[in-house]
């Protein structure tokens, strides 16, 4: 899942499975254990923006990874 933001200052920006650790953007391999909501945060010193997204996962695909 990528965490994009525009703003000026540019914002920072993380996206983290509710109530988990943040995610590092990039590939990883996904299974049913990662369906969920995904919160993300774009901040700056003029204030944050927050969305979510449920992530489904039908099913686990052997040897594939990314979102």
């Amino acid at each position: 899942l990528a965490c994009r933001a525009d703003g000026d200052p540019p914002p920072s920006t993380r996206c983290a499975r509710d109530g988990g650790a943040p995610r590092v953007q990039g590939s990883w391999a996904v299974s049913r254990a990662d369906a969920g909501r995904y919160i993300c945060r774009a901040t700056n010193k003029h204030g944050s923006a927050v969305r979510s997204v449920f992530v489904t996962v039908e099913c686990e695909c052997q040897g594939r990874t990314g979102i």
